[in-house]
């Protein structure tokens, strides 16, 4: 505890800002590791000597729900729990480890712990896009509610639980003074009444009042599940709310103020609710739903010498899917916001009206039916084989034209699409997954995507390690909202044309050393892109030609007997930066010292950092709810380090931990901007628990 002491006493200090700095840029020699990316060398041990835990191996997963996968802990409290995702298309259950995560427990609170790079508004909760291009998603059906990806509950990522004994976890985090304070106060609770039936909620409310004017915002989601499992049939069901209101800004008015010299003027610069901002009472609230049932029935036989082992033959998929998103633009000052972005659309004029209040939505409803022939029925079986039909029913409200305060216009939109899936999961050598979609009716056909991952085990050295490859060829057809788009504000009219992805890329992970090396290649055509906003007039873009992006990941850790660190290095390029800019660099670094007192209480002290070399940022615009490029190619961020000193402490099924975050704030320039105009929060406390109940 001495250390706390210390660290409270001269945290604000510029000396021991600017020490810890220079300990952390050393630190950042090489590439790092955050809780959603680093592998857990414990976790792939386990998948290498008991493949029957972990049937075939899978990327790492990147969702909340996984991150019990990758978790490092001093104790497995409560005892191991069998736990699960499912494949959103086919009800496939996919095992994960759950565990009780100890090292980095930190990182929970941080949207920076979600990536190795993330650019957002400063807030928790706020709209956010990865850095790194190959780990952002897909874009949407409904583009509007992609900068909420980090919190969006879907089927996909849900964690389904089977326990023995009821399981209930509560989590608390908060920073801050009472003016800026940011809380977040989440709760889990799953429990099996028997072999076959199990249920469980989460409930998540988030409330970040933002150390920058009119940027608070607040998150309330909550999810039920349940599964139903015999040999025969299997059932998972899904129901999820969210609600997102987030005030917004505009960002800085003038950057300088970070630096606390403004026109040659000093100014106090721990006064951040005071620094101008471009927007003032201005809203954008998103609701919405998410349904989801699937249900699979199995033909199969029992064994001669084992009545009790159930071999399945055919399965007969089918799957429910609907959700509904709605969203709500409000805004008071109406005129602060044309001065800004300029003139109205239609005959609607901004100067006209005292309160602008917009609304869309998007609803859609998939069904699909699949059938599959599955591995391993007969010895002579090596694969198995599905193929499905989709069908998926969507609807789109968007303000009307000429009074989008007033009016709205309705459209609908039908698709038909079929594949199917030739994969190997069992055995210990190889595994594949070959996949294939195409649209045929509707509105998506010609839409097209053809996957492949193959994973198989090689010897280094005397001692396993995973090599993997994948690839994928996509046509994709441009959303109903990335062509239609209207707004008092904003308008967008297009036909644009289908997007092409080619990809190859392949990746080693060597446990015995704790090094994980990933790389890859795309080409894109007809890449679609957002503009700087200047006007009313459509500020969506597609570029002309292909665009090639490059990217080599580097895990790298290191340990001698307490002492840790553990890296993480992404190098990736564009060959267009107008049309992608990317940073070239992308750093994490984690410099710590783990340690066990009692046999029971489990401590992790620490210093991390990370980095990203200069490039032309992403601007914001709150009226699209889009990350945008910058005309002006002059306008910068990054060569910036983000700097915590942090404890984490595991005590039975008690988490806990305290951190300062940004402690080198006053480095270099001070110039700590995660999107253009978008500064982080400045050197704050942070604390939080975690605490596990089972009867």
């Amino acid at each position: 505890m001495f250390f706390f002491g210390f660290l409270c006493k001269f945290a604000t200090m510029k000396r021991f800002a600017l020490v810890s700095a220079f300990i952390c840029i050393c630190v950042l020699t090489v590439s790092a590791q955050t809780p959603r990316f680093i592998f857990d060398n414990d976790s792939l041990m386990q998948q290498i000597e008991t493949p029957q835990a972990q049937p075939k191996p899978r990327p790492i997963p990147t969702d909340s729900t996984a991150r019990a996968s990758m978790a490092d802990s001093l104790s497995k409290i409560p005892p191991a729990i069998p736990a699960w995702n499912i494949d959103e298309r086919f009800g496939e259950r996919i095992p994960i480890i759950m565990d009780t995560m100890f090292i980095n427990f930190h990182n929970e609170t941080l949207v920076e712990g979600y990536d190795v790079a993330v650019a957002y508004l400063g807030n928790i909760g706020s709209p956010a896009q990865s850095r790194i291009f190959f780990n952002r998603p897909e874009t949407s059906q409904f583009p509007v509610a992609d900068a909420f990806y980090l919190y969006h509950k879907r089927p996909g990522n849900q964690r389904f639980i089977d326990t023995k004994k009821p399981y209930s976890n509560i989590f608390y985090q908060t920073g801050g003074s009472s003016l800026s304070k940011e809380d977040r106060f989440s709760g889990e609770m799953a429990i099996s009444l028997n072999k076959k039936l199990s249920f469980g909620f989460n409930a998540d409310y988030l409330y970040a009042r933002g150390y920058y004017a009119y940027l608070a915002n607040k998150q309330n989601n909550y999810d039920l599940w349940a599964s139903y499992r015999t040999d025969n049939y299997q059932m998972h069901a899904f129901i999820a709310n969210n609600n997102y209101t987030n005030a917004e800004n505009g960002g800085l008015a003038d950057d300088d103020y970070l630096t606390g010299n403004v026109g040659g003027a000093q100014i106090n610069t721990s006064k951040t609710q005071e620094f101008p901002v471009n927007i003032e009472s201005t809203w954008n609230k998103l609701r919405g739903r998410h349904i989801y049932l699937t249900n699979k029935y199995s033909l199969g036989y029992r064994k001669d010498d084992d009545s009790e082992t159930f071999v399945p033959v055919a399965s007969i998929i089918f799957t429910n899917n609907y959700t509904d998103q709605q969203r709500r633009f409000h805004t008071s000052q109406p005129g602060i916001l044309s001065d800004y972005y300029g003139a109205a659309t239609g005959s609607n004029t901004n100067s006209s009206l005292t309160v602008i209040d917009e609304r869309m939505s998007y609803w859609s409803f998939k069904n699909t039916l699949a059938v599959a022939l599955n591995e391993g029925f007969r010895p002579w079986v090596k694969f198995g084989l599905t193929a499905f039909i989709e069908q998926d029913t969507r609807k789109y409200q968007i303000p009307g034209e000429k009074y989008p305060s007033f009016s709205s216009e309705q459209y609908s939109q039908n698709s038909t699409t079929i594949g199917g899936v030739l994969s190997k999961d069992k055995g210990r050598f190889l595994h594949y997954n070959l996949s294939a979609s195409f649209g045929v009716l509707g509105y998506n056909i010609g839409e097209s995507r053809l996957t492949a991952d193959i994973s198989s085990r090689i010897n280094i050295k005397g001692k396993d390690a995973i090599i993997k490859a994948d690839a994928y060829i996509k046509n994709l057809k441009p959303t109903f909202f990335e062509n239609h788009f209207m707004s008092a504000y904003r308008r967008i009219d297009e036909d644009l044309s289908d997007v092409r992805r080619v990809y190859i890329g392949g990746e080693i992970i060597i446990p015995h050393t704790k090094t994980r090396i990933k790389g890859g290649v795309e080409n894109i055509e007809n890449y679609i892109y957002y503009q700087a906003p200047d006007s009313a007039v459509a500020n969506i873009k597609q570029a002309g030609k292909s665009i090639q992006v490059v990217s080599l990941q580097l895990d790298q850790n290191f340990s001698f007997r307490a002492l840790h660190w553990d890296n993480q290095l992404v190098f990736q390029t564009s060959s267009d930066e107008s049309v992608l800019p990317l940073p070239k660099f992308n750093v994490y670094s984690n410099l710590y010292i783990k340690v066990k007192l009692a046999k029971v209480l489990g401590i992790q002290l620490g210093v991390d950092a990370r980095y990203f070399t200069e490039y032309n940022g992403p601007g914001y615009d709150p009226v699209t709810l889009q990350f945008y490029n910058q005309e002006d190619q002059n306008i910068k961020i990054g060569n910036f380090p983000l700097i915590n000193a942090y404890a984490n402490f595991h005590l039975k099924k008690t988490r806990f931990f305290v951190m300062m975050y940004n402690i080198g704030k006053d480095f270099n320039n001070s110039r700590y901007f995660s999107a253009v105009h978008y500064p982080i929060n400045p050197m704050i406390f942070k604390m939080g628990l975690s605490w596990n109940f089972t009867d």
